[in-house]
This record gives structure tokens, C-alpha cells and sequence, in this order.
């Protein structure tokens, strides 16, 4: 099984008295993945797994003393969870065989709750990522797109009692975005403030801070997206939190390279490009954009890279983020 809904899997563990085997929570958003842990861990000492142990695993770690926790039950307890912590989603080379020797024997009263970040591209075609997705319950836990953050904001009003117009929504959700930490704490506050009812897009004005996150990968969906207004407010967000120049600049160059390959692709009647995770949102603005703008482009952020690395640049603005910002707008209308 699959979701993406924790609270829905601990109420159909609650239904049918235990936790399966095998848990894995994993996803890119660290709040949501946080908060799916802690419920699931709550539905379990509900259920009577009253003994836990915690392992944080990387690439040097040794497997078989989470088989062995697995394997003893404590005196007093019946039940356990083993807590099994991935943050960095390697393993190592030893770390697929002890995995798989994990998985290939259940226990009966015992959880194995297993948390890993979604994976980088080489990763999630590892045998062991594979087989750990095939072997488990699996709550995904992603960021809520910008268009669908509305409506992830109604529900969580919605469980304390309250809701807003979709206006209202949608300002709560620009001092928010890519920022659920905040969001959450913005929804609480909301909850200490006011009694449960409809609240009005001045009562949350007056309420909410701006505590925007902006995320690198959200830039590239402004773009995918044909958002021009969000674009520029993600980059000036981003300059605002003096995020990584030569980082943004080498995604931005990629996506445009991905972009070029999958017209190239399609021109001749291919579907597939080796190297490039081709989403919906990537393929619709291979569509869109022309060949002769995204070369263009390409050709600008080669002047950008050069200018960040403080090499002169002839007809370039001398603040690379401003430089940013157009090509970046260039790419989205």
C-alpha cells in the first residue's frame, strides 16, 4: 500500500490492531516527513508497541544490530518499533545485503520504521531502493505544489474548526510557500487567536508574518508553469536569503539543456532521453519554448557563470542577480 496520508494509514492500523512489518516514510519535505514519523509512532504506543530503539544509518553502518533489535522482544514488552533513520539515502556497499537479510524476515509484533528522503536520480534505481519501496507501507511525504497549497492550508484549518475564502487562502499561502514549518505554525497561531469560524483575509493579514522558504526547485516549476510573478518573487527570495549563485545558475543550465534534449528527442519520434526525469511540467515547456529561445538562454547563463566567477563580461548588468532575473522571466512568458 501506498499513500500519502499518515492519518489515514494509523487509522487503518488501529482498525485492523497492528502495524505492518514493514513502514517507510520518505519524500523532499522534512516537515511533513517529521510529522508523519510522530503519528505513526503515536499510533503505535496506542496499539501497545510500548519498546523502541532508534538506528541512524549511512554508508559505514552495520545492519545486523537492527536485525538483532528486530529479532528481541523486550521482557516487558510484546511489542516494538524499530526506528530505522536513512537521512543521507546511502547505505554503502555492505548496506543492500543487510537490508535485504532485514526485510526478508518479518516478526511478528515488531515494526521496522524506516525514514529516507527521496533519493537523488542515481539512487532510486539502486536494487536496494527498490526492493526497500516493494517491501514496505509507503507514506510519501513531498512539498505540496504552489497551485495545490491552497487547498493543503484548508485542510489543516479545516481540522481545527476553521476556513477562509479561497483569497484569503491564497495570501496565506505567499508568506508561506515552500516553508511548511512555518505554515504550520502560522495555522496554530490562527488556532490561538481566533474561535473556531470562517476567518476573513484581514483578520489574517493582520496575523501572519512573511516566512517564505524559497526552495531552488521551485524557480524551476515557476518557469515549467509559465508563472512570471512567482518567478521574480522566488528569486528575490532566494537573493534575499543569500542562497548559492553558482548552484542556482548550474540547475537553471540544466534544466534548459533537458529542455533542448527532450525537442531534439522529440523531433525524431523518441519519448525517452537518457539522463533527463522527464515530469509533465518539463515535457509542456519543451513544448512551449522554442528552440531559438532556449539556445539563447543557454548562451546567456554561459555570460552569467562566467560573470559569478568574476570574470568580465561585455553588455551583462554588473549584479548577476538582476541578469538572473530576466533570463529567468525570458524563459517563463
Amino acid at each position: 500500500m501506498a499513500t500519502t496520508d499518515p492519518r489515514r494509514f494509523c487509522e487503518q492500523c488501529k482498525k485492523s490492531g497492528a502495524l505492518p512489518a514493514f513502514v517507510l516514510v520518505t519524500g523532499n519535505d522534512d516537515f511533513l516527513m517529521i510529522e508523519a514519523s510522530d503519528e505513526i509512532r503515536q499510533c503505535a504506543r496506542d496499539l501497545g508497541y510500548l519498546d523502541r530503539e532508534v538506528f541512524e544509518m549511512n554508508g559505514n553502518s552495520d545492519w545486523s544490530q537492527v536485525t538483532m533489535s528486530a529479532a528481541d522482544v523486550g521482557m516487558f514488552a510484546d511489542q516494538k518499533v524499530v526506528d530505522v533513520r536513512i537521512p543521507g539515502g546511502k547505505i554503502g556497499r555492505k548496506g543492500p545485503d543487510g537490508l535485504q537479510k532485514l526485510l526478508s524476515q518479518p516478526y511478528d509484533g515488531v515494526c521496522v520504521l524506516f525514514t529516507v528522503p527521496t533519493p537523488d536520480w542515481a539512487t532510486a534505481k539502486a536494487a536496494w531502493w527498490q526492493n526497500l519501496q516493494k517491501s514496505t507501507e509507503v507514506i510519501t511525504c513531498n512539498t505540496p505544489p504552489r497551485q495545490a497549497l491552497g487547498r493543503w492550508l484548508a485542510e489543516r484549518l479545516q481540522r481545527q474548526g476553521q476556513s477562509a475564502s479561497p483569497e484569503a487562502l491564497e495570501y496565506l499561502a505567499d508568506q508561506v510557500e515552500g516553508n511548511l514549518f512555518a505554515a504550520n505554525q502560522e495555522i496554530q497561531k490562527l488556532a490561538l487567536l481566533f474561535e473556531p469560524r470562517e476567518l476573513t483575509l484581514e483578520e489574517i493579514a493582520k496575523t501572519v508574518t512573511d516566512s517564505s522558504h524559497y526552495k531552488i526547485d521551485a524557480l524551476i516549476e515557476g518557469i515549467e508553469q509559465v508563472q512570471p510573478e512567482r518567478v521574480l518573487k522566488i528569486i528575490e527570495g532566494l537573493e534575499a536569503q543569500e542562497a548559492p549563485l553558482v548552484l542556482l545558475l548550474s540547475l537553471l543550465t540544466r534544466e534548459i539543456r533537458d529542455l533542448i534534449k527532450l525537442q531534439s528527442a522529440s523531433a525524431k519520434g523518441q519519448s525517452f532521453v537518457k539522463g533527463v526525469f522527464a515530469t509533465p511540467g518539463k515535457r509542456q515547456a519543451a513544448r512551449r519554448l522554442s528552440a531559438t529561445k532556449l539556445k539563447n538562454a543557454l548562451l546567456v547563463c554561459a555570460d552569467l557563470d562566467k560573470q559569478v566567477k568574476g570574470l568580465p563580461v561585455s553588455d551583462r548588468d554588473d549584479d548577476p542577480w538582476m541578469e538572473l532575473k530576466s533570463i529567468a522571466l525570458f524563459l517563463a512568458r
